[in-house]
């Protein structure tokens, strides 16, 4: 019997690893595919992260690169997590997937797709985004319009000739329709409710002022609705060294925006009325960040140089065309053949058969800590604060779980 189980290869999962090893607690990392599975699988090829790289924070492990404030690609930050693992002595287990996990009298027993592991205490680190929510919608589509998630999503090169329609406009919706468009494809975008942040502002990355606010150190409770806590991220991106991503500008660009889809009818797409107000949403949620940093700014006395003041210059709302929306896309006739659903993800929890979730099926723990002995879990939206569920918060979560683990094993 093993001491220590960990589930998920990510950085959540090595974090877990990398303190276990430190304390010689004998340990296994079990990973259903390679190291950092999800960054290869779910990321597009020109993906870049959005938080900058002064951010990776790993036990025992800061970024000490030449670039602090830049961001690091999708390659480049797996090879971080691979050394990582290495270097730290964490004992990894690739390409075994975890079909159940149950309570034992000893400990846990797990059912594997290569046998049974047996372990003392487990930890699960398998994070929010588990696999692509697809509505129910797409069943009602032409089965000759090329459908994909976004984490199938790789290139434009890897797509049908043609148009493409993105639903979905929260973080990675933004972002795919950009490289699409960059590739020169003719691109769609249904327009869902997600807010926006201006890359930079009074000098500083959002993130900076995010952290230095104490946003990033914001709790559960301290959501005015917990559901928040699943709710999609808003658009940035890091790509060429990061840069504001707004409907406006994509549509400047040449993406066509329509509002949210509620209905597929073969090749044709019916979309809400409400694209104007989606855009106004997005807008908002930008000018309340502003504005907080505004006030931070003032009753913190800092001196700011007022050149920097305003980097978020669009206006609420304002778009260039005449606010005329579309109800309805005929997909063939506008030559369009592929859709990409940038619709979030789920998660499954169900195969824990133990009593620890909630009635959103999502585990109920203090900090991490579930009520059943020797039952963790790590690098959840929220399972402390805000930045428990990104690469910054996963240092601190670590080191407390692995901590109670040492304890309960003794």
């Amino acid at each position: 019997m093993l001491e220590v189980v960990v589930i998920g290869g990510g950085q959540a999962g090595l974090a877990a690893g990398a303190c276990l090893a430190q304390m010689k607690i004998e340990h296994l990392v079990v990973e259903k595919g390679e190291i950092g599975e999800s960054w290869r699988r779910y990321r597009w090829d020109n993906f870049c992260l959005v938080t900058p790289n002064w951010t990776i924070n790993l036990p025992g492990y800061q970024y000490d690169g030449t670039e602090p404030n830049g961001f690091l690609t999708r390659d480049e930050f797996v090879q971080i997590l691979e050394k990582y693992a290495e270097e730290k002595n964490v004992c990894v287990r690739t390409g075994l997937h975890i079909f159940r996990a149950i309570r034992s009298p000893n400990g846990w027993q797990l059912e594997t797709s290569n046998g049974e592991i047996k372990c003392r205490a487990l930890i699960i680190a398998t994070s929010n985004y588990q696999k692509p929510n697809i509505p129910e919608l797409e069943n009602s589509l032409d089965p000759e319009i090329y459908s994909l998630s976004s984490a199938e999503y790789k290139s434009s090169h890897k797509l049908p000739a043609g148009g493409v329609l993105v639903v979905g406009s929260a973080q990675s919706g933004c972002q795919i329709a950009e490289d699409l468009l960059i590739d020169g494809r003719d691109v769609t975008l249904s327009v869902s409710r997600a807010g926006r942040l201006p890359r930079r502002y009074r000098g500083r990355d959002a993130i900076d002022w995010q952290n230095r606010m104490g946003f990033l150190d914001k709790k559960v409770e301290d959501l005015e609705n917990i559901r928040m806590k699943f709710g999609g991220e808003p658009h940035m991106t890091g790509r060429n060294g990061g840069y504001t991503i707004s409907l406006q500008g994509l549509e400047v660009k040449g993406v066509r925006l329509v509002g949210r889809l509620n209905n597929i009818q073969g090749s044709t797409c019916y979309f809400d009325n409400d694209l104007n107000k989606n855009v106004c949403s997005a807008d908002n949620y930008s000018k309340m960040f502003c504005d907080s940093v505004d006030k931070f700014i003032k009753l913190a006395g800092n001196d700011v140089d007022p050149d920097n003041f305003l980097n978020d210059t669009i206006k609420v709302g304002h778009r260039l065309s005449d606010g005329e929306e579309l109800s309805s896309v005929n997909l063939k006739k506008n030559g369009i053949t592929t859709v990409i659903w940038a619709t979030g993800f789920t998660f499954d929890f169900s195969w824990i058969l133990e009593d620890v979730l909630d009635s959103d099926g999502y585990p109920i723990t203090n900090r991490g800590i579930s009520k059943v002995p020797g039952l963790y879990f790590l690098g959840l939206n929220y399972l402390y604060s805000r930045k428990s569920g990104i690469i910054f918060g996963i240092e601190d979560d670590a080191i407390h779980i692995t901590q109670h683990v040492e304890n309960y094993l003794k």
